[in-house]
């Protein structure tokens, strides 16, 4: 008993630099996100038992072309946990997780967890659904609950609000599809095809579109098709993905404007100093001024 008292005394005296901190004793969880857009909901979900570092984050990027180095090798190595898109949008990652095994390290692929929310023709870009953006969450949340036990009601806290969040989308969205019926749009690349089907719109040049995401040359006769529905005014708007552009989607873009047809501008994942729902409140807010404008 004098023993313990002795040490107790002496850790009194010592201090508070020299006592071992909270946080040396459990280091935050450590995530790597394909995309930026995993990693904001990674953050959201994580808060500050997690350390989340987003590969892609540049929105002048092109995720389809993006090559990693071997500096994004080695905080893959390190992640415990890897989200990304799947669908082939970030096969760099699928590789760099393969050349680099760990046996506990745990892995998310959005386009995997759900295979009934993935559209017919295979559009990758499904972080356009907030309920795939919410599949992950819960996933996510279920992970780190095993990881770190002494934070599981942090971490459910944190989903909640992340549904709290996508419920205000949702309706937001269902609030645009009202005051916007069934109306028919077209774009340069598929990349908000599964925000599209949430309001019930209709995509017209979906084959011209596929190809100009493919890198492939549309044939002659789609390019005309292509141009008809904007010169003909059969389309309320034009989506362009702003991080892919050529001289093509640059003249159909001035073709849009020239034609009196409302332009869109959007992107693959979330800007910086931006989280998913605010990012996606702000594309249906540039919708809403578009359509607008038009009147």
């Amino acid at each position: 008993m004098k023993t313990r008292a002795l040490l107790l005394s002496l850790l009194m005296l010592l201090p508070l630099s020299l006592l071992p901190s909270r946080a040396a004793q459990a280091a935050p969880i450590a995530i790597v996100a394909a995309e930026s857009t995993y990693g904001v909901i990674a953050q959201a979900i994580g808060g500050n038992q997690v350390q989340v570092d987003s590969i892609i984050k540049n929105p002048n990027v092109d995720p389809h072309s993006f090559e990693a180095t071997p500096a994004v090798a080695r905080k893959v190595a390190k992640a415990q946990i890897a989200l990304l898109n799947g669908i082939g949008y970030d096969d760099w990652m699928t590789k760099m997780l393969a050349a680099n095994p760990a046996p506990h390290r745990q892995v998310i692929v959005a386009a995997d967890l759900d295979p009934a929310l993935i559209m017919p023709d295979r559009n990758p870009h499904v972080f356009y659904d907030p309920t795939v953006a919410l599949k992950v969450a819960e996933r996510l949340a279920q992970l780190l609950q095993q990881a770190d036990p002494a934070h599981r009601e942090a971490f459910a806290g944190n989903l909640q609000r992340f549904k709290t969040q996508l419920t205000r989308l949702n309706e937001a969205q269902e609030a645009l599809a009202k005051r916007h019926p069934q109306l028919k749009v077209t774009a340069t690349e598929p990349v908000v095809g599964y925000l599209l089907r949430q309001l019930g719109w209709t995509s017209l040049g979906e084959k011209f579109q596929f190809d100009v995401m493919n890198d492939t040359e549309p044939s002659p006769a789609e390019v005309a098709r292509y141009e008809d529905n904007l010169r003909q005014h059969k389309v309320a708007l034009l989506f362009y993905n702003r991080q892919v552009t050529d001289p093509l989607t640059d003249r159909l873009r001035a073709l849009a404007r020239s034609s009196g047809v409302p332009v869109v501008g959007v992107d693959e994942f979330v800007p910086p100093k931006t989280d998913y729902v605010q990012w996606q409140m702000q594309t249906l807010a540039a919708i809403e001024h578009a359509l607008g404008k038009a009147r």
